[in-house]
């Protein structure tokens, strides 16, 4: 158990079960279930405060608005003798508001999602020591609002901390990290993706033998659960194992290198002043942005560069490992004025990946650090993602202010949450506003607009998506060979509807660069659309294999399942959409998917929890507005009315 900060007056703890405990007074006992569930709810409420409409509701749902009301007023009476007693003053009524007081009470399962966003492994260690257990495990107050409610929050949580869990298993060392994957693997014995990173630590351990042992376990348990074979990203991890020979080499590299992980030196700035008092701001800005960077869990940072020997050439008894990239820069003043370059070059053949020059005071040397290590950290995640999807961006950066809030608006927008687009949409339209004709600004405002509506952070009107279309239509007629544009405007006109005008943008780009992954996945997608299954698949598994474990993974798998439902493979579109729900719970629309592949393969339970998944997020949906409306609609009128006779098997509103 975790210790509580002393001053709470109550500690409720909802991973394992129900419990509330008065300080380190023990453990508090209510009467009934109701009481309880009520504590629980509001717990998990926005400021711990719900309506008492919205209480009665879940918790009588069977009952009319007199006897469900009336049955929460003497619930609450019980519970508050009940609090009494144990001297504990937690609950409150404002109007028509029941509450309970955010001071007095410590809730583990605030404390462990607050904790998930933790960078360090000892943190996150730490924030997933508090999940004990499935939320509410055995909690059941057998009304079917409150029980839906809860069965989807226990499977959110899980899904968060299997996810922290492999995160977790990424930071630490490998052998520890394959301690992390056993317990994932023996909370969820079917997660495909946790078979593959087990089987990434083993090769990074030297053990091949286990890790084609560990393939051959994947494979068993889901021919067993799903009748399904393991999918081609996992059949090519396995067909890419290294043999025997290929170990001694393997073992000198570091462990995050081996899973994939770029891996930046930070060398030391030369400052070109010849000032003595400037190489104290270089040696700060040289920690400041390797500080930066170490926060960004996906990179692997290496304290410098090797030595060199006098003559230039690096000293072989050195010990230090190469890294992939190296980060260097160099300092100039005149009079107040600084200017800071930094420049990244791919270790391998010295190509120069990134480069950029900043001004500033020396007067405000601490925040020109703060503004360049912020900047550097956008600017290299976003280089080194293009560099790995083999995508040159070829539309003009624009002035570095415009650079710089381009750069943190597509930052935001690969975070994929509606609050992260609607702050990408944002910070676009500032770009724009200071260079109304720049290229890459336009480009960068349509897709977080029409990602804004695919995720619901926007409504759907006209004026929404008809200024996504322009804009992506001005950025390509701005740089016709830019493939990144093509795949913006396809994906605008596939929120218009115009699926026929969006394969041939993809087309385009895929053309342009045959390995930019969001061109075939894009491609994958909309043929799923069209009722072109073999195409379908082909592209959506060319763009997985390209893209694998970026950030916008999921929406591949979307574009995968898309397809498999099309082509009527109902128990694969399943498994692939539930790997698409725990990747990126937000993601309405993959949801939806998700609820008719359960109501096509006869998991109506699972179907009825998808679908309230769904709800609880976007209340709105119905099957009048869904499909076309939030999701584009299938080409073929066969294909368009079985997925809306699964959404309504599963629960979805008729309005």
């Amino acid at each position: 158990m975790v210790s509580w900060d002393s001053v709470a007056i109550g500690n409720i703890s909802l991973f394992g079960g129900f419990q509330i405990e008065k300080g380190a007074g023990g453990s508090v006992w209510l009467t009934g279930k109701r009481g309880p569930a009520i504590l629980a709810y509001l717990a998990r409420c926005p400021s711990m405060a719900a309506p008492r409409e919205r209480l009665a509701d879940l918790l009588w749902s069977d009952s009319d608005s007199e006897h469900s009301r009336n049955s929460l007023r003497q619930t609450l009476s019980v519970l508050r003798r009940d609090l009494s007693r144990a001297g504990m003053d937690i609950l409150h009524a404002r109007k028509d508001l029941i509450g309970l007081r955010p001071d007095a009470v410590r809730v583990d399962v605030e404390d462990f999602e607050t904790g998930l966003s933790a960078r360090s492994a000892p943190d996150l260690e730490t924030a997933l020591a508090l999940y004990t257990g499935p939320f509410l495990d055995g909690f059941y107050v057998g009304s079917n609002a409150f029980d839906d409610w809860a069965a989807s929050e226990r499977e959110r949580l899980l899904s968060r901390a299997l996810e922290s869990m492999e995160k977790l298993a990424r930071l630490v060392d490998a052998e520890s990290g394959l301690a992390v994957t056993d317990r994932i693997l023996a909370m969820e014995p079917t997660r495909e993706e946790s078979y593959r990173l087990k089987m990434e630590l083993l090769v990074a351990c030297g053990q091949r033998d286990k890790a084609l042992r560990t393939f051959e376990t994947c494979r068993s348990v889901l021919k067993k659960e799903f009748g399904v074979d393991v999918s081609s990203e996992t059949r090519a991890l396995w067909q890419s194992l290294p043999s025997a020979a290929e170990f001694s080499s393997a073992s000198s590299v570091p462990a995050g290198q081996r899973l994939g992980r770029p891996s930046i030196s930070v060398a030391d700035f030369v400052n070109l002043t010849g000032e003595r008092g400037d190489d104290f701001f270089a040696k700060g800005l040289v920690h400041d942005i390797t500080t930066a960077l170490s926060e960004v869990a996906d990179y692997v940072v290496l304290s410098g560069l090797p030595p060199l020997e006098k003559g230039g050439e690096e000293s072989k008894a050195t010990t230090t490992p190469r890294a992939r990239y190296m980060l260097n820069g160099s300092i100039q003043r005149s009079g107040d004025e600084l200017r800071v370059n930094v420049q990244l070059v791919d270790a391998a053949d010295g190509h120069n990946v990134w480069a950029q020059k900043f001004d500033g005071h020396s007067e405000d040397a601490l925040e020109f650090q703060d503004r360049i290590a912020q900047a550097v950290v956008l600017a290299v995640s976003l280089e080194l993602q293009l560099t790995n999807w083999k995508v040159r961006d070829k539309s003009p950066p624009g002035t570095p202010e415009v650079r710089r809030l381009v750069n943190e608006a597509l930052m935001r927008y690969f975070e994929m949450t509606r609050d992260s687009l609607l702050v990408s949409k944002e910070l676009a339209e500032k770009a724009l506003s200071i260079a109304p004709e720049n290229a890459r600004a336009k480009r960068t405002l349509s897709i977080a607009t029409t990602m804004g509506l695919a995720f619901g952070a926007l409504p759907g009107k006209r004026e929404h998506i008809d200024n996504a279309i322009r804009l992506a239509e001005d950025a390509v007629r701005a740089v016709p060979d830019d493939e990144i544009a093509r795949c913006i405007l396809s994906f605008a006109y596939l929120r218009d509807g115009r699926i026929d005008e969006a394969i041939v943008e993809c087309r385009h780009a895929v053309s342009l660069n045959p390995s930019y992954p969001s061109g075939h996945g894009d491609l994958g997608e909309l043929y799923g659309l069209r009722g072109q299954v073999s195409e379908a698949l082909r592209e959506a598994n060319e763009a997985i294999r390209l893209g694998a474990h970026d950030v916008i993974d999921f929406w591949r798998h979307h574009g995968l399942t898309v397809a498999l439902f099309a082509g009527g493979d109902d128990r694969r579109a399943l498994e692939v959409a539930r790997r698409v729900v725990r990747t990126k719970p937000g993601f309405v629309r993959g949801a939806l998917y998700w609820a008719a592949a359960a109501s096509a393969t006869g998991n109506n339970e699972e179907a009825s929890r998808a679908i309230h998944h769904c709800l609880s997020q976007l209340p709105h949906l119905n099957l009048g507005n869904v499909c076309p409306g939030f999701l584009p609609r299938y080409v073929r009128d066969d294909h368009h009315a079985r997925f809306l006779d699964m959404l309504a098997r599963a629960g979805l509103p008729n309005s």
